[in-house]
């Protein structure tokens, strides 16, 4: 088959404060993936009064040429996202201008809610079996949480509750960071009923599944639909603290970059756990790419 005549075929990267993710999936239920990657490009790393930094937007350039390079392979339907550093930085054109002037592609930035909407398209029929859920979705800048009752969604929910921006506020004070999390998770709505099921999606949830199997590459089939309880979270804070820079590092083989960031995306997983007042939760790493992909075909041709 040729793959570039084939017109279902999408790229869908999506550019975090913290990583960059490439998708090339068809489209619709049932999608056949042909490509994913991810990488580290830190881009909020050290964001400070809503500016990058120039060694932020060269990482991200850096990433996406290289991201854009392997879809072309594949298909011309690349859609570009930026989520929450890139809603609240500055100086982001610099990275848009970029992206236009190089490769005439659009980088569209959605809200938080939009980007929950996404997350629980994308789950939906991944946990269909329960009634309720609830998912959430740590990365370097937010957390969006998405309700998901009998199949809708009914409620999506962004609040500041990020990686990269907790330790550019707080660098390793983590009695600040728990305090600070548990502020802002307050006023988040904490059941739909004693009946829940609580998803962690993305990075930090994937990396600790990973962690808990002891994997040496990234194993989507593994990590997919696992498992972790609260008390596993627990210990494996109490493993991080024991280990130096370079063994954390180790553990981590797949993607050695996010060893800087892992504990403090652990302890919000902590805090978010024990708020809704849950003995664990089920890991899913289908995020917003492929809440993206379940649109209908007009809605991805405006995204082109």
């Amino acid at each position: 088959m040729n793959l570039k005549n084939n017109s279902n075929i999408y790229s869908v990267i999506d550019v975090g404060t913290n990583n960059v993710l490439l998708l090339i999936s068809t489209s619709g239920t049932n999608p056949e993936i042909f490509l994913r990657r991810s990488a580290t490009s830190a881009l909020g790393k050290d964001m400070k009064d809503g500016m990058l930094t120039e060694a932020g937007i060269l990482r991200a350039q850096k990433i996406l040429a290289e991201f854009i390079a392997l879809s072309k392979e594949f298909t011309q339907k690349i859609i570009i996202i930026g989520t929450s550093c890139s809603r609240e930085a500055k100086n982001i054109g610099l990275l848009t201008d970029w992206l236009w002037q190089n490769y005439k592609i659009n980088y569209q930035i959605i809200s938080g809610e939009d980007e929950a909407i996404l997350n629980g398209l994308a789950n939906i029929e991944e946990f269909s079996e329960f009634d309720n859920l609830v998912l959430f979705d740590i990365g370097g800048g937010s957390t969006e949480f998405t309700y998901i009752s009998n199949k809708r969604i009914i409620n999506e929910i962004t609040v500041p509750l990020g990686i990269r921006r907790f330790i550019n506020e707080y660098g390793d004070n983590q009695k600040l960071i728990c305090q600070k999390a548990r502020e802002l998770l307050v006023d988040i709505p904490h059941q739909l009923d004693q009946n829940i099921e609580l998803i962690g999606i993305g990075g930090t949830a994937c990396s600790l599944a990973a962690m808990k199997f002891g994997l040496k590459k990234y194993q989507s089939e593994i990590v997919r639909r696992s498992s972790i309880t609260s008390l596993e979270v627990k210990n494996i804070l109490e493993d991080i603290a024991k280990l130096s820079p370079e063994m954390l590092t180790a553990k981590l083989p797949f993607d050695t970059k996010r060893a800087e960031i892992i504990e403090v995306g652990a302890l919000l997983i902590k805090e978010i756990v024990d708020s809704f007042q849950r003995s664990g939760f089920l890991v899913s790493d289908r995020g917003l790419q492929f809440g993206v992909l379940q649109l209908d075909k007009q809605k991805l041709a405006k995204m082109l």
